[in-house]
């Protein structure tokens, strides 16, 4: 039943996430025989430059701290881009990137410099928003063969620029940002043919110490909201529940089985979600905050 999808997206933010994240969801995805839309970055790994967080955004150390970053990511990562040199994320592991899709999962794209994008989006000029795009989807084009059908933007933060250029990349849709269910986003009064499928739920890392006391807690609010709403969609990270959060998510998984739950990709919940024979909602877009989160994200208007 379409009610009982849920849309599992996977983002890849780093080059370790890439490295040895990705294949620990793999393993654990085919274990629990599910599947899911991988979002790979796929240019430097600039993570340590979030340093600058900590001064810029309140909110951003105490998160870290609450989350236990440096033994989540590791000081390679919490130093890469900074004291020690950015490596390629996808660009650097083509093979890990194309057991994606060789294990019946959507891959598409997050980002060329996450970082970069991130805490930079509103002050970067239109070419220089479309130079990251483009290098992101030609990264994508030399590994995979063909051009990406889905982008999500780096920490669900998009603007209409970023909207309008994915618009002339033919996507199937997008996952820019959050929200409760797929839409049509309108710029400057028209609706755009992208879909959006927005992440709908809290990521494991704004709860931790915050809404939540435990990992284990997390999820089983999640199977909660899974069942109780319509198209739910749940993001989790490389780094982290393919990191020493692995047996939790593997716990969830397992549970989302017994209660009639199933995890899908992004596109197959958006074509449950057609099928219903009701038209995409439309919805103009701007900014907001959600729990956990330091900074704003991209959502329409009214959610």
């Amino acid at each position: 039943m379409a009610s009982h999808l849920l849309g599992l997206r996977v983002d890849v933010d780093t080059h370790d996430g890439m490295k040895n994240g990705v294949p620990v969801l793999l393993d654990l995805f085919r274990e629990a025989g599910v599947e899911g839309t991988f979002y790979l970055s796929m240019g430097p790994d600039n993570a340590g430059k979030a340093v600058v967080n900590v001064l810029r955004r309140p909110g951003f150390l105490g998160k870290m701290r609450r989350t236990g970053a440096a033994r989540v990511y590791g000081w390679r990562t919490v130093l890469s881009g900074t004291l020690l040199p950015a490596r390629m994320i996808a660009a650097a592991l083509p093979d890990v990137a194309r057991r994606v899709t060789a294990d019946g999962h959507e891959a598409g794209v997050h980002a060329w410099d996450h970082r970069r994008w991130q805490d930079k989006l509103p002050r970067l000029s239109d070419a220089e928003v479309a130079d990251q795009l483009d290098r992101a989807r030609q990264a994508f084009v030399d590994i995979f063969g063909e051009a990406p059908r889905t982008f999500a933007a780096p920490a669900w933060f998009g603007d209409e620029r970023s909207l309008l250029l994915e618009e002339g990349f033919g996507l199937a849709y997008a996952s820019d940002c959050r929200g409760v269910e797929p839409f049509l986003p309108v710029v400057k009064g028209v609706a755009l043919a992208t879909p959006q499928v927005p992440a709908t739920l809290p990521t494991l890392d704004e709860a931790l110490g915050d809404t939540h006391a435990d990992a284990r807690a997390f999820f089983d609010s999640v199977l909660d909201a899974a069942a109780s709403t319509s198209w739910p969609v749940l993001t989790v990270h490389a780094e982290i529940e393919g990191g020493p959060y692995a047996d939790d998510l593997r716990r969830f998984l397992r549970q989302a089985a017994e209660r009639g739950i199933r995890p899908a990709p992004l596109g197959e919940l958006l074509a449950a979600s057609r099928a219903t024979g009701a038209p995409l909602p439309e919805r103009t877009m701007g900014y907001g905050t959600v729990p956990g989160r330091h900074g704003t994200v991209f959502m329409p208007l009214g959610t």
